[in-house]
């Protein structure tokens, strides 16, 4: 690593310093202006900083970022052993009341996370195809649908991403979905879709028959759903940027909440020093919020599913617990954690709910 690779990794820590929400956007940019790098080792070590962000800072508090990263370059992580279990967690020392069993999870959170995709079709027939196309692949061990990409690879360039072969979407994600129990022929209401990467595997799942309305308080974000589902050969997908009249009932109503995503911060770490106490009590507001809301869409007998990229019990038990408190006529059918540091996957919050009353 040069000298000026070594400067740009010191100045985006002193960034972070001030705004971590905006290092993913800072490395990339920084990657489309210099094309020649070895991007694999570049990230590997711009990223690794980033995960030892309060590591670093314990263990040389006398020093610039500039001299922490050279020690790291030079040395790898530095001995915290004697840290405070936060220091050593990379979290805010409130954080920790928050989520169950702390002392498995969040180490599981400091791992570097594989590559996972999605095969949208024969799973081994895209394997060979990648193979052929000299990428290091194989199955994941959980997942029918997953594939570990073992080594970088601009993806967008290889005709098996072209022919709209493959998503990229954690392995975690793509067992919530399996969970879920939607079947084809279901009409489903995916009420906070997003860019649809729920929608997407849903409609998968269901073999292309069936119903999927895709909401999202942001219109904006449904035009990527569209481009998604119209490269992976989706037909049963339709977009919405306003609520269906109440009367409207499905099968399954999926609530993919919007949430911490501290499930996430294997692969965003720098986003775990962007959320607050505060913030925190206002997504679980809205998160309840937007439940009450979703439930009067799901017919009699048919399921609510809440779900999260979460891992505190503010924004997954307590949650349900709290809205099976005001709607009696909800009783769980499936709940399930999707735990880093067990199954090796982000971590996410799963809820299914059948109502058996109006």
């Amino acid at each position: 690593m040069n000298e000026r690779e070594i400067n740009f990794i010191a100045d985006l820590m002193n960034k972070m310093d001030r705004k971590a929400a905006v290092i993913g956007d800072i490395i990339n940019d920084y990657l489309s202006h210099h094309k020649n790098l070895d991007k694999v080792d570049f990230l590997d070590k711009a990223w690794g900083v980033v995960r030892a962000y309060a590591r670093l800072q314990w263990a040389y508090p006398e020093n610039n970022w500039q001299e922490r990263v050279q020690k790291f370059i030079e040395n790898g992580l530095p001995d915290v052993s004697a840290a405070p279990y936060y220091i050593q967690w990379e979290i805010h020392e409130w954080f920790l009341s928050h989520i169950p069993t702390p002392e498995s999870e969040l180490p599981a959170l400091l791992e570097k996370p594989d590559i996972i995709l999605r095969a949208l079709d024969n799973r081994d027939i895209t394997l060979s195809e990648m193979k052929k196309e000299g990428l290091n692949v194989e199955p994941c061990t959980q997942s029918p649908y997953g594939i570990i990409l073992k080594n970088y690879a601009n993806l967008k360039n290889t005709s098996i991403w072209k022919k709209g072969c493959i998503e990229i979407q954690d392995e975690g994600a793509q067992l919530l979905s399996m969970d879920i129990g939607v079947k084809s022929g279901d009409s489903v209401f995916d009420f906070c879709a997003g860019a649809g990467g729920k929608s997407l595997i849903l409609a998968q799942i269901m073999q292309n028959k069936g119903l999927i309305q895709a909401y999202d308080i942001t219109p904006k974000k449904l035009f990527e759903l569209v481009k998604r589902a119209t490269r992976a050969q989706i037909k049963i997908i339709q977009i919405t940027t306003s609520l269906p009249k109440p009367d409207k009932k499905f099968d399954h109503v999926l609530v993919d909440a919007p949430c911490s995503g501290c499930g996430t911060w294997r692969r965003c770490p720098h986003m775990r020093w962007h959320l607050t106490e505060k913030q925190l009590k206002h997504i679980t507001r809205t998160q309840s919020e937007i439940l009450n809301r979703a439930q009067a869409y799901v017919k009699l007998g048919g399921k609510l599913s809440y779900a999260t990229c979460s891992l505190t019990t503010d924004e997954n038990e307590k949650q349900v617990e709290n809205f099976l408190q005001t709607h009696p006529n909800y009783k769980i059918v499936l709940e399930k954690r999707y735990s880093p540091a067990r199954t090796h996957t982000d971590g996410f919050y799963l809820c299914v709910m059948q109502k058996t009353a109006y």
